[in-house]
């Protein structure tokens, strides 16, 4: 289970970086394979947020909530294994960050958790923030 929509934000801190990268959010139920977050997906929920009225720490919740209700909601048929026929590759490349891009993210920007959205990506924007580690 990822609170993320598979394939974007594989990897750490999924909720914050669909708002920094604007890319779509949710849950994503998937199959366990080597690579980080890379398996089948086998059910997904989009979840639209307004960011003026949220903080990091309520979508945070609310995408934890949700993956638990998908994971409720279909627990007979992952029981029964039998999610399999709707079990399909994930589409297009996606998006990955780690624990590192969250550290130099935190070098840039003082923010917490419970900042909200909106005012954040403010000052995301202004201060043109690094993504990449060692370039400076």
């Amino acid at each position: 289970m990822h609170i993320s929509y598979l394939p974007w934000n594989k990897g750490a801190s999924p909720n914050l970086w669909s708002f920094i990268d604007d890319t779509p959010k949710g849950v994503t139920i998937h199959m366990l394979t080597e690579g980080l977050d890379e398996g089948d997906i086998i059910f997904q929920e989009a979840i639209q947020f307004d960011p003026s009225l949220e903080s990091f720490e309520t979508t945070y919740k609310k995408l934890n909530d949700a993956v638990r209700k998908l994971f409720m909601l279909h627990w007979d048929e992952i029981r029964l294994g039998k999610y399999k026929a709707a079990a399909r590759k994930q589409e297009g490349e996606g998006s990955y960050h780690t624990i590192s891009d969250l550290n130099l993210l935190k070098r840039q920007i003082d923010f917490n958790w419970s900042d909200n959205i909106s005012d954040f990506l403010q000052i995301y924007h202004q201060k043109q923030v690094r993504k990449t580690p060692g370039i400076e």
